[in-house]
């Protein structure tokens, strides 16, 4: 990517990647769109869009259009105001921008959301406090809802990464106040079902990056908390799970080192990752491409 970036929002759309906000190399939070062709290997920039600058964001693609928002706006924590709420539709054949109705909770930072049939998700937002909210946003009644709990969902964390897989969703990781989580669920979106399947191997790890191929998913990255006393550190491994298996394979470390805050994409199959920091703090402006 022309610049770095750092804690900006990944999705995929009719063959090419776009990535909003983040951060850059000073430090300065961003409200622009960037397109990736994979075909020609080329970042295009799609200027600055009406949102506020923000970090954490979450974006996702239902049918021909992009749908994002959310995040936090300022430096400095717990600022009331800063905990944005905006939801909007980008269209990416006109370049245009449409706003939406605004996500009710305020417990909107480092939402992760996805598309089951045809509705979206945004789930475990964080605000003054963990959650295990899961809410739903339908295109066709501009609306959001909030699902009460059916079953038990994983613990109160934020910094959860997770992808959508043969109708399921396959989510874990993040950070609660005692430590980096190593869970692992597998989520049928209907039903608000969770089973915890086989957890990562090793540390747990919060901020890390995922997507998947035909068969597996990959986990890149990400950081290490294990409290007060213990400290942590930033991970330069990538895993890989296979959802029939049931099993989790250790891939090696990452050609950039250590990263955290990065995005993960897939493309027709191919698993792309990049950008985000590295262990001194620095924006990272790499991408890279998994050829299995």
């Amino acid at each position: 990517m022309p610049q770095g970036r750092v804690s900006a929002c990944a999705c995929v759309c009719e063959g090419k990647a776009y990535v909003f906000a983040g951060r850059n190399e000073k430090g300065t939070y961003q409200n622009d769109l960037w397109q990736y062709d994979p075909v020609t290997d080329v970042w295009t920039s799609l200027g600055a869009s009406p949102m506020k600058a923000r970090v954490n964001a979450t974006m996702t693609c239902a049918g021909d259009k992009i749908y994002v928002g959310l995040g936090y706006g300022a430096k400095g924590a717990y600022q009331d105001d800063s905990y944005l709420k905006d939801w909007w539709e980008y269209t990416p054949a006109t370049n245009t921008w449409r706003p939406l109705t605004s996500f009710p909770s305020a417990n909107s930072v480092a939402a992760f959301s996805f598309v089951a049939d045809g509705t979206i998700y945004a789930i475990y937002g964080f605000g003054h406090h963990y959650t295990r909210d899961v809410w739903t946003y339908s295109i066709t009644d501009n609306r959001w809802t909030q699902m009460l709990e059916n079953s038990p969902r994983a613990p109160y964390h934020f910094g959860g990464r997770g992808t959508m897989h043969n109708g399921y969703l396959y989510y874990g990781l993040g950070y609660k106040t005692d430590g980096s989580i190593r869970k692992w669920y597998k989520v049928d979106p209907k039903t608000d079902t969770w089973t915890a399947v086989r957890s990562i191997p090793g540390k747990g790890r919060e901020f890390a990056a995922c997507a998947k191929t035909k068969d597996y998913i990959y986990i890149f990255g990400g950081r290490h908390f294990g409290g007060d006393m213990t400290g942590g550190e930033v991970m330069n491994s990538f895993l890989r799970y296979d959802p029939n298996k049931d099993e989790w394979t250790w891939c090696g470390t990452m050609p950039g080192g250590r990263v955290e805050n990065l995005i993960a994409f897939s493309i027709n199959g191919t698993v792309y990752f990049g950008l985000g920091e590295d262990e001194n703090g620095k924006a990272l402006n790499t991408l890279y491409r998994i050829e299995e």
